[in-house]
C-alpha cells in the first residue's frame, strides 16, 4: 500500500516512477531470479525497437509475446517434470551428461551452445515468415 502511494506520488510530480510489482518482485524473489527480470526487460525493450522497424511491427510484436510465452510455460513444464524425475529417481542431478570432471567445461559450453541453437532458430523463423 505505501509503495503504491509512493509511485502515485512520483507520477503526479513527474518524476520517475515506482512500480509496485518491480518492489514485491524485489522483496519476494530471490537475487538469482531477480536478476533475470532487469536482463529481461532489456532483451524486451531491444526486441521492440527492432520490431519498430520491420515491415509489419504489430506482427513482430505479436510474435515476440508468444515466443516469449512459450519460454516461460516450457520452463514451468519443464520444472514440474524435472522435479518428478528428481522425486522418482532420487537423484538431484538425474539428467547430468558430464562428470564432475568436465563440469568447468559444461558451464561454459552450455551458454554458448544455448545462444548458437537461438541464433540458429531465429535464422530459420525469420526467413520462414518472410516467405
Amino acid at each position: 500500500m505505501i509503495v503504491i502511494l509512493i509511485d502515485e506520488a512520483m507520477g503526479r510530480a513527474g518524476k520517475m516512477r515506482l512500480p509496485p510489482l518491480g518492489v514485491g518482485m524485489g522483496i519476494y524473489l530471490p537475487m538469482s531470479m531477480t536478476l533475470l527480470i532487469p536482463l529481461g526487460a532489456v532483451i524486451g525493450w531491444a526486441y521492440d525497437r527492432w520490431s519498430d522497424r520491420q515491415s509489419r511491427p504489430e506482427f513482430a510484436k505479436r510474435m515476440g509475446v508468444l515466443a516469449a510465452t512459450g519460454l516461460i510455460v516450457g520452463e514451468s513444464l519443464f520444472g514440474v517434470v524435472f522435479a518428478g524425475i528428481v522425486g522418482a529417481s532420487g537423484n538431484d542431478t538425474p539428467l547430468r551428461l558430464v562428470g564432475e570432471n568436465f563440469a568447468g567445461v559444461a558451464v561454459i559450453a552450455a551458454p554458448v551452445l544455448f545462444v548458437l541453437l537461438i541464433a540458429q532458430l531465429y535464422r530459420y523463423t525469420s526467413r520462414v515468415a518472410t516467405g
